[in-house]
């Protein structure tokens, strides 16, 4: 009986909880996996496609963003409101923004770790 309680209990605390954003706006894991392929996108761009002067940068770095939502099944708009939404709400982007360094920094580790294994 105690068991069917706690369960109940837990069925009831999860249910009710609301999330932390509306649901027009992004989740903070989709946002990060968003933001993640940006930044990637402004590395290549800054590093190799302003480099060739036949390329339209902004054009470029415009056609990859689109892209990136592609992929992710959003659109322009709906990422805009979304960012600024969490620029809104500090706490939720700050949220956003530790759990993306701290995705990066376990990728960075994961890319220095994966030559020592070839060589062995």
């Amino acid at each position: 009986m105690r068991k069917i309680t706690i369960i109940s209990f837990l069925i009831i605390f999860f249910g009710c909880t609301s999330s932390p954003v509306p649901k027009e706006i992004l989740r903070p894991e989709k946002m990060q996996k968003i933001v993640y392929d940006l930044i990637r996108i402004d590395e290549f761009v800054n590093s190799f496609v302003v480099k060739d002067s036949t390329v339209d940068v902004k054009k470029k770095r415009s056609t990859l963003y689109e892209q990136v939502f592609k992929v992710n099944k959003t659109s322009r708009k709906e990422f805009y409101s979304s960012y600024k939404y969490y620029q809104q709400h500090p706490d939720l982007q700050k949220g956003l923004f530790d759990s993306l360094y701290a995705e990066v920094d376990r990728k960075k580790i994961e890319e220095r770790v994966k030559p020592e294994k070839a060589i062995k």
